[in-house]
């Protein structure tokens, strides 16, 4: 396929006449009506409910005006719904606001309990409940929920990327003095290498033994986190959930996967390694193969995790979190993070815990996801006093409310995860060309990452709903082939991902056109073919010179 004709801009239909007109004044009326409610909440609400309101004024006004457009032909999405069967539509490029919700609102998040119904403290979800947001273990493809198509689709290619399994807390996330220790006597980490050319003499797998010698008088730094684990590193349930997430995925696309089909990638950091180990002896049993390739990236430049260096988007994201929301929800948090203090023994002075709830809630998270109390103070005059559930709550939901924030609720989110996520889009744009040109050997992909690359490409993809992905979030791209057009289905969480931006919505199936998505895609990173080769304009874009307001 040529991707070249699929670029922005390559038709645009324009309705002039009476409705243009009639419809431009009817948003300008509407928009005055907001604008003065607007007005008036300003003049008499605090100030998370000020910024809730511009928000969601400003949501309002862009979607109602989105609709009205494309009802009438007047936006570059108006072929969308009718297009879905042809190659007859415009390239839409722009963002699209998600839609609101409790995350998105700064006074719910401030001021409800719970956690909207997430869990927390356990990676088991009862069957009933399959699909709940669950931070230790997040729902994925399996055969008992799994949306099957018509029989006409035939399924060609599959590509998988998740997050790693649960694991235990960064040592950057670690309080200044731990409550307990995190010991994995009961988990051998392997290092070792074996030479792949035959007569070559063999090596035997040696795995690390962590012990503490009573000759060494030297603490370890930071003094937190202790115990025989590393940190991070992935636990004895974060295994187990990683070989069922195998056998979950074998359940659904087994007719794609052995050997000689399937390919696994993974990031620099061991704790991918430590899941493609149990989630690949799963998905290829060990009577199938005695060792499996790890595809990796060189650590500088690596596209999976983002590694790779890219000052566009590092500017972005550092714009995103300096907006008036960020610093308000910081400003609201005061009291919060003193709390938070008291009880661990972070001074107010370590930046890293205050410039976000990041630390913060892996801490705790790790914590409740291996069924652990939340901890108290080791410190005097506090001893004994200990984080209440609900404070911990009052973190989890601020951490939704900021990757919400980073990823998809800021209108340079999506410039800023096209940037630091293009290289890896375009790798998979080759693999689905590849597949529809029958050129491809491989027909199972799959890729372990981390939250970062998940969000990063959700903003990209747009989706509706945005959360802070947890433990083992998955998306999937399956390509199928329909007499004689391909179509791409896109899952997220083991569903149809549901996406603000018109160019990601499917069929009823979910069946999105293949020149669609390739154009949607293709467009936002400047993909192309030239000399057979697929090129892209990602380097360019992370270079692009960067203005600083003075």
């Amino acid at each position: 396929m040529d991707v070249t004709q699929h670029q922005p801009g390559r038709r645009r239909h324009v309705f002039y006449g009476f409705w243009g007109f009639s419809t431009l004044f009817l948003v300008l009326g509407l928009s005055t009506v907001l604008i003065i409610g607007l007005l008036v909440q300003l003049l008499n609400q605090d100030l998370i409910s000020t910024t809730d309101m511009i928000h969601n004024t400003l949501s309002s006004v862009a979607s109602l005006t989105a609709i009205l457009l494309t009802s009438l032909g007047l936006s570059h999405a108006s072929y969308a719904p009718e297009s879905l069967e042809s190659e007859d539509f415009e390239i839409d490029l722009s963002w699209y606001p998600p839609k609101p919700s409790s995350i998105t609102n700064l006074t719910t998040v401030f001021n409800s309990t719970g956690v909207w119904g997430f869990i927390f403290n356990t990676s088991h979800t009862p069957d009933s409940q399959y699909g709940t947001y669950n931070w230790c273990n997040m729902p994925h493809v399996r055969a008992k929920e799994y949306p099957r198509p018509p029989s006409e689709y035939e399924l060609l290619y599959v590509e998988v990327i998740h997050r790693h399994h649960l694991r235990t807390p960064y040592s950057s996330n670690s309080f200044p003095v731990e409550p307990y220790p995190w010991n994995c006597n009961n988990i051998a980490i392997y290092s070792y290498s074996s030479p792949l050319t035959p007569g070559s003499p063999p090596s035997i797998p040696g795995y690390h033994s962590p012990f503490t010698s009573p000759l060494n008088p030297f603490p370890p730094s930071p003094l937190g986190l202790q115990g025989t684990c590393n940190f991070p590193q992935i636990t004895t349930q974060g295994l187990s959930d990683s070989y069922q997430h195998g056998l979950d995925l074998l359940s659904v696309y087994s007719p794609l996967i052995s050997p000689t089909s399937a390919e696994f990638r993974i990031t620099n950091n061991p704790i991918t390694s430590q899941v493609a180990g149990a989630l690949i002896s799963a998905l290829l049993p060990p009577k199938t193969t005695t060792s499996t390739p790890l595809l990796i990236q060189n650590k500088e430049i690596d596209s999976l995790e983002p590694k790779y260096p890219c000052p566009l988007s590092h500017h972005l994201f550092s714009q995103i979190q300096s907006t008036p929301q960020w610093k308000s929800h910081l400003q609201l948090s005061k009291e919060i993070l003193t709390q938070l203090d008291i009880i661990s023994g972070v001074p107010p002075s370590d930046t890293s815990f205050h410039i976000s709830f990041d630390h913060y809630f892996d801490n705790l998270s790790s914590k409740q996801c291996h069924s652990r109390p939340l901890p108290c103070s080791v410190h005097s005059p506090h001893n004994n006093k200990c984080i209440p559930q609900h404070l911990a709550d009052t973190v989890y939901r601020l951490g939704q409310w900021e990757y919400h924030h980073t990823y998809r609720s800021s209108k340079q989110s999506l410039q800023a995860s096209v940037a630091s996520y293009g290289v890896w889009i375009a790798e998979l744009l080759s693999h689905i060309s590849s597949v529809t040109k029958e050129e491809a050997k491989v027909r199972y992909r799959h890729n372990i990452a981390h939250d970062g690359s998940i969000s990063r490409l959700l903003g990209v993809l747009q989706v509706d709903d945005m959360h802070w992905p947890g433990m083992g979030s998955e998306i999937v791209f399956e390509v199928y082939k329909q007499q004689p057009k391909h179509f791409v289905r896109v899952l997220y969480g083991g569903q149809v991902l549901k996406s603000s931006s018109p160019m990601l919505k499917g069929n009823t199936k979910g069946m999105i056109p293949l020149q669609q998505i390739m154009g949607y895609l293709g467009g936002l990173i400047g993909l192309r073919e030239k000399d057979g080769k697929m090129m892209h304009d990602i380097k360019e874009m992370c270079n692009t010179p960067i203005t600083y307001n003075k």
